[in-house]
C-alpha cells in the first residue's frame, strides 16, 4: 500500500564490485564495509531534512543495520528517522535488489539510492513503473551509475522528496533502454548495451572473450566510456540525453579498434559495419542459437528457432540529476537556516 510521506529507498548491493572481473581483469574490488559507511553518509544527510522514513534492502552482510548502529555520539542521539530494513526474503542473487525495488514502489518511496554497478542498476529500473532512481557507482564497468560523495546525493534526494511534480521532471532525466523481445515477448532489458554473443549456454555471466561478440546495440557512445561500450564509442557520438543509438555488427574486417572492454583490457575489434539507430527503432535478428548479455553480463539464452528483436526505447523510470536538485533547492532557499 502507498503511503502519504515522504520516503526514500536504499538499494546497496553486498555482491557489486566483486565479481570474476577481478580475476580476468583488473577491477577494483569494492568492499562491503566501504558500502556501510556510504550508507551511514546518505542516513544522515536525510536526517537533516525531516524525512520521515527510509527503507533499506536487506541482504546478506547486513549493510544497512551496520550502518545504523555506527552511528554514535550527537549523531545517534539526534539521528530521527524512521528506518526500515525491510521484511523480505533474501536469495543472494540480483532477485533481491529487483524485489526489494518493487516493494519500495508499493510503498511509495519517493526515489530508490542504488549502489551498485550497471547490472544492479539494470534490474532495479526493470522494476520500477514511476520511481525515480539516484545512483551510486559501486560496480566493476559503471556507465549508468555515478561518483560522487553520498552526503550529497543523500541530500539531494531528501530535497527532491519535496518538490511539486513539476519541479521533480526539471530535476530528472529520461532514462534510455534496450528491450529484448523473442517471439513478440519483452523478456529483459539492458540500460547500456545488449551484446550478441556466439554461445549456447551462460556459464559466467561476466563478458570478456571478444572473438565470441557479433552484434551490439548502444543506448549511448563516448571517448570514455568502459566496457562493451567502449566499442561504439571508437566509432560515434550519442549522449545520455541524445535520442537514438547505435548499432555495431563484429567480424572479419580491416576496420579495427582499440576498446577498453574493461578495467586494464584492451582489446581490439573488428568491426564488420556500424550505423546510428532512432529512438524506438527495433532492430530484428536473424533465428540462430546465442546468448544475450546486458550491461556486460550474460543473461538470456535465445534458441535457435526463436525469433529475436532488439527495441532502443525509454524505462518508465527517470533519473534524479543530482546536482540539478541542489541548485533548484538552494534557488528556493531550502537549506537556509531561519
Amino acid at each position: 500500500m502507498t503511503e502519504n510521506i515522504n520516503s526514500v529507498g536504499i538499494i546497496a548491493n553486498p555482491a557489486s564490485g566483486r565479481d570474476i572481473r577481478r580475476l580476468v581483469a583488473h577491477g577494483s574490488v569494492f568492499d562491503n564495509v566501504e558500502k556501510v559507511n556510504i550508507v551511514r553518509r546518505i542516513l544522515l544527510a536525510l536526517n537533516n531534512l525531516d524525512l520521515d522514513k527510509v527503507y533499506i534492502m536487506p541482504d546478506s552482510f547486513g549493510i544497512g543495520n551496520s550502518a545504523l548502529n555506527g552511528l554514535w555520539g550527537e549523531e545517534k542521539k539526534n539521528f530521527k528517522i524512521d528506518v526500515d530494513i525491510m521484511n523480505m526474503t533474501i536469495t543472494g542473487s540480483a532477485e533481491d535488489s529487483f524485489n526489494a525495488a518493487c516493494l519500495m514502489e508499493e510503498k511509495g518511496v519517493d526515489v530508490i539510492i542504488v549502489l551498485g554497478g550497471d547490472g544492479t542498476n539494470r534490474v532495479v529500473v526493470k522494476a520500477l513503473k514511476n520511481t525515480a532512481v539516484l545512483s551510486l557507482s559501486t560496480g566493476t564497468n559503471n556507465v549508468f551509475p555515478i561518483m560522487a560523495e553520498s552526503t550529497m546525493l543523500g541530500l539531494a534526494a531528501g530535497l527532491y522528496t519535496k518538490f511539486t511534480p513539476e519541479e521533480r521532471e526539471k530535476v530528472t532525466q529520461p532514462i534510455k533502454c534496450i528491450y529484448i523481445i523473442k517471439d513478440g515477448e519483452i523478456v529483459d532489458i539492458a540500460l547500456i548495451d545488449a551484446v550478441v554473443v556466439n554461445e549456447s549456454y551462460i556459464g559466467s555471466k561476466a563478458l570478456w572473450h571478444v572473438e565470441l561478440l557479433e552484434e551490439i546495440l548502444v543506448t549511448r557512445s563516448t571517448s570514455y566510456d568502459i566496457g562493451m561500450v567502449s566499442i561504439a564509442g571508437r566509432l560515434t557520438d550519442v549522449g545520455v540525453l541524445d535520442n537514438g543509438g547505435a548499432f555495431i555488427r563484429i567480424g572479419d574486417s580491416e576496420h579495427k579498434v582499440k576498446a577498453a572492454i574493461a578495467p586494464g583490457v584492451i582489446k581490439t575489434i573488428p568491426i564488420k559495419d556500424w550505423k546510428k539507430i532512432k529512438q524506438e527503432e527495433v532492430i530484428e535478428l536473424p533465428k540462430k542459437k546465442r546468448i544475450i548479455a546486458l550491461d556486460g553480463e550474460r543473461e538470456v539464452v535465445v534458441k535457435k528457432d526463436e525469433k529475436l528483436k532488439m527495441q532502443l526505447t525509454y524505462a518508465p523510470a527517470r533519473f534524479l540529476d543530482y546536482k540539478a536538485a541542489l541548485e533548484l533547492a538552494d534557488s528556493k532557499k531550502m537549506l537556509e537556516v531561519k
